[in-house]
């Protein structure tokens, strides 16, 4: 026996706890599954893991009524740093060059999953199932998708939302492929005490086996993020913490003096996922089930809730026209979306690899082109505010109704 719902969301994560609470004033029945319990501790990975939030995905979850949750915990990035180690050239960008209080903000994952499963669980329309493991997908004489579950569990849902991160099981059962790159290496990340405070100042360093980002995280400390080659990532985890601790300085320098280890270490392998389409009858992927991106340029998570939100909103749009006859799996409004978010897709997944590809290049003399380019970007004060308008998100918002930017154009 099933159990029926308007849409039904696999993969409680933050891209799919996000577009159930943008659903949740819809009226629409909405089940969000996810195969770990809602109440389950923490481990260190997760513990270490942050976010970085631009400033355009602030105004969002203001527009769901959810940053208020969040923000006693955020740490706001108020300048930005970009260099290359063994090289001339950086480039920084300052917030109140813009008007803003923040170009973004940092915040831990534990943080935000919390706030976005609090508000969910108060919701009278959205429904919690886990654990719960996708099993399979069928889809009945209607056309609607069936989910079989684990402990012989089914639902049947008029819409299908793959959340289920870069390895979905979703996208395998629609038969949508993904086109794979495997960068060869492995981010670490763990919290680390600056002797030197950080300002609220987010580094983003480029070395040659990968960048270190060291981002606010705390008055005292800073999240790392250190995208390093897979096998030096595991024998780095695995290293002693003064080994680690002098290896990270070295990798760093020392524009904030001596780095010490505040918090457990953890590794996740980087690679680029790009799923061939977004749409398939009656589903959709969103978050990384749709795309996973390197961590270089920290957008992932920003496009993911730019697709949440634009397709709650399209949903919405068409639950207004439509009345009594709305179908929130109707292939052309699904397919709108789709056409809608992929020039975004396209140029912050391009951009993103660009990036990683561009500073991995050991091409003799190609470094000293590197720092010339961000010297020369430092003193281009159109391409920065481009550059400043496209990391916190502002440029890519015009397209979603709900959100009030907030800032001067």
């Amino acid at each position: 026996m099933s159990r029926e719902y308007d849409i039904a969301v696999v993969g409680g994560g933050l891209a799919g706890a996000s577009l159930a609470c943008a659903l949740a004033d819809t009226g629409l029945s909405v089940a969000l599954i996810e195969a770990v319990a809602f109440d389950t501790p923490a481990d260190d990975n997760l513990r270490a893991r942050t976010t970085a939030l631009a400033w355009g995905t602030r105004a969002m979850f203001e527009s769901l009524d959810l940053w208020g949750a969040m923000a006693d915990a955020a740490a706001a990035i108020e300048r930005l740093h970009v260099s290359q180690a063994g090289h001339f050239g950086r480039v920084t960008v300052a917030a109140d060059e813009y008007d803003l209080p923040a170009l973004g903000y940092v915040v831990p994952n534990t943080a935000m999953i919390a706030a976005l499963r609090d508000r969910l669980a108060a919701q009278d329309h959205v429904e919690l199932i886990a654990p719960a493991r996708f099993e399979s997908l069928a889809y009945d004489d209607q056309g609607q998708p069936v989910l079989t579950l684990d402990e012989g569990r089914a639902v049947r849902a008029r819409l299908l939302i793959g959340a289920d991160g870069q390895n979905s099981a979703v996208r395998a059962a629609l038969g949508i492929g993904a086109q794979v790159d495997d960068y060869g290496q492995s981010a670490i990340i763990t919290v680390v005490t600056p002797e030197r405070a950080h300002d609220g100042c987010a580094y983003e360093r480029f070395l040659p086996g990968g960048p270190l980002a060291l981002l606010p995280r705390t008055p005292d400390t800073c999240a790392a993020v250190w995208a390093v080659p897979t096998d030096e990532a595991t024998a780095l985890c695995a290293a002693s913490e003064t080994a680690f601790t002098q290896a990270l300085n070295a990798a760093f320098g020392h524009r904030l003096g001596a780095l010490t280890l505040a918090g457990p270490r953890g590794a996740y392998p980087l690679a680029r996922v790009l799923a061939d389409r977004g749409v398939a009858p009656r589903a959709a992927l969103i978050g990384n089930a749709g795309h996973a991106l390197h961590p270089a340029a920290a957008q992932g998570f920003n496009l993911s809730i730019r697709d949440a939100l634009g397709l709650a909103d399209i949903i919405r749009e068409h639950q207004s026209l439509k009345g009594e006859a709305f179908d929130p799996g109707d292939a052309d409004m699904l397919a709108a979306w789709a056409e809608a978010r992929q020039p975004d897709q396209h140029r912050v997944a391009n951009f993103t690899d660009g990036i990683v590809r561009l500073f991995s290049n050991h091409l003799p003399g190609l470094g000293h082109a590197r720092g010339a380019g961000l010297f020369g970007l430092s003193l281009a004060p159109g391409l920065r505010a481009d550059m400043a308008r496209r990391s916190m998100g502002l440029a890519l918002l015009d397209d979603l109704p709900r959100v009030d930017k907030g800032i001067k154009r």
